[in-house]
Parts: C-alpha cells; sequence; structure tokens
C-alpha cells in the first residue's frame, strides 16, 4: 500500500522552501509536483531529528531547504546538490548549541539520514535518501574548499 505523506506543521513546504536570495532575485523557488514526496520524507526526518534531541518546536530553524535550479546556481550549490531533489535542509538550532554539537547529537541519534555534514561550522546539512534506498548515514565535515571534506564530524 502507498501511503502519502504528509508535511510536519513546523516543517511546511512554505518552510522548505523559503528563500530570501530567491526573493530578492526574483526567483521561483516553488517545488514541482513529482518532488512534493521527498520534501514531505524531509519533514518527517526534521521533524524526528527535533523529537529525539528534545528540542522545542520551532527551535530547530531551517536556513535552505529545497532549491530549484536557478537558486541553487545563484547561491553556489554543486550541480547533484540534494537540495535541489527537495532531500536537503540546511539547518541550526542555537538553543540547542553549536552547529557542532548539533551535527554530533544528530550523528548519535537513531535518526534515518541519509547524508549529515558539519558546514564552515556554521550549519548542518542533513538529507533523507531518494525513496527506496537505505540511508547511507554518512557524516562528514568541512571548513574550507581548499581543504575539502573530511570523513565524520570535526569539532575545531
Amino acid at each position: 500500500m502507498n501511503l502519502k505523506l504528509s508535511f510536519h506543521p513546523e516543517f511546511c513546504q512554505d518552510t522548505l522552501c523559503h528563500s530570501d536570495t530567491a526573493l530578492r532575485c526574483g526567483l521561483d523557488n516553488n517545488c514541482p509536483p513529482e518532488l512534493q514526496d521527498n520534501l514531505c520524507r524531509l519533514s518527517c526526518l526534521l521533524a524526528d531529528i527535533q523529537k529525539s534531541l528534545n528540542i522545542r518546536n520551532g527551535a530547530l530553524k531551517v536556513n535552505s531547504g529545497f532549491r530549484a535550479p536557478a537558486l541553487n546556481e545563484k547561491v553556489g550549490g554543486v550541480p547533484n546538490s540534494q537540495h535541489c531533489l527537495g532531500l536537503a535542509a540546511d539547518v541550526v538550532c542555537p538553543e540547542f548549541g553549536s552547529p557542532s554539537e548539533l551535527a554530533l547529537a544528530i550523528a548519535q541519534s537513531p535518526c534515518e539520514f541519509d547524508q549529515l555534514i558539519l558546514e564552515f561550522g556554521k550549519w548542518v546539512h542533513i538529507s533523507t535518501a531518494p525513496s527506496g534506498q537505505t540511508p547511507r548515514r554518512e557524516c562528514l565535515s568541512i571548513f574550507n574548499k581548499e581543504e575539502g571534506y573530511l570523513e565524520g564530524i570535526v569539532n575545531r
């Protein structure tokens, strides 16, 4: 039986598609219908993280969720970004702690994430696996483009 997923209220489509850059530049950042299920699964993952880490509703902030191709290019995202598929979000939670503390806690949680990246010490990239694929639970850190990606969540 194929159940249609729904958005968790705190991680609704408006939240996951909002972009100040898109608004400022006049770019359409609406998620196309064929990616709605991905966005719903991402909403569920974010709600699971919030629950698992005992984060109050509204404290886990989404800085970037879905990105239409034009927005992804504008912000310098990689062409194959999971954001463009509605599978990823960049989040922070100052109430919980620093981005590295948040990333470490998510890595140690039972949440079924695909990829977890501590990015530049400023935010946490979290993604869900594409439908039908097993989540990799891949943990990486990046602090600068010259050094590139490091294995694991590295606290600097």
